[in-house]
C-alpha cells in the first residue's frame, strides 16, 4: 500500500493574511499582560487533607518500591511459590 504526497497549497488565502494584519486574530496568551495576584485559589480543610493523604501514600510506595530494588539487587528478594501459584489460579478464574 502507498500514499501520495498531496501538496496542497492556498496561495490566496496565505497572500490576503500577509498583507492584511487583523485586529481581532486570537493569540496564544503568553503576550497577555497579567497582573499578579488578580486570581486566587482557596482549598477547603478536606482538599488540603486529601492532599496530605495522597502525598503520605506516594512517599509509602516510593519507600516500598526502593526496599523491593535493593532487595532484588542484593539477592535477598524471597517470594513464595504458594501465593504466585494463588495469584494465577485468582487471575483465570476472573
Amino acid at each position: 500500500m502507498s500514499i501520495d504526497r498531496v501538496n496542497i497549497s492556498n496561495v490566496g488565502v496565505d497572500r490576503v493574511q500577509g498583507t492584511q494584519p487583523n485586529d481581532s486574530t486570537r493569540h496564544s496568551g503568553m503576550d497577555r499582560n497579567v497582573t499578579a495576584g488578580s486570581d486566587s485559589v482557596e482549598l477547603s480543610s478536606k482538599a488540603k487533607e486529601l492532599d496530605r493523604l495522597a502525598n503520605a501514600i506516594d512517599e509509602s510506595r516510593a519507600e516500598r518500591f526502593d526496599k523491593v530494588r535493593e532487595a532484588l539487587e542484593s539477592g535477598t528478594y524471597q517470594v513464595s511459590a504458594r501465593d504466585i501459584a494463588q495469584k494465577l489460579i485468582d487471575a483465570n478464574e476472573k
